[in-house]
């Protein structure tokens, strides 16, 4: 399902917000790599931008049925961890 989305978005079909959008709506919180290993980076950047304002009293989504918030911040806490892991310093 990720695949045919990112493959959409690359072809100008759909958004990246879209893809974010359905990709947290989907996502398993005890298992976010199942969805969040196969997006692009702007995608990832778009979704932590999203989770950063995301406010569960207030859904700023297009979509009828909002992410809920446990999705939003297994999402969050999946792409921040990824980042620290690839901007650690090589111990030489």
């Amino acid at each position: 399902m990720t695949k045919r989305l990112v493959d959409m978005y690359e072809d100008g079909s759909i958004a990246g917000y879209q893809v974010m959008i359905d990709c947290l709506q989907k996502l398993d919180p005890g298992n976010p790599d199942l969805v969040l290993s196969e997006l692009p980076a702007e995608i990832l950047d778009e979704m932590l931008e999203y989770a950063r304002r995301y406010d569960p009293r207030r859904p700023r989504s297009a979509s009828l049925i909002p992410p809920a918030e446990d999705q939003v911040r297994s999402a969050e806490r999946w792409i921040s961890a990824g980042r620290a892991r690839s901007s650690r310093p090589v111990n030489r």
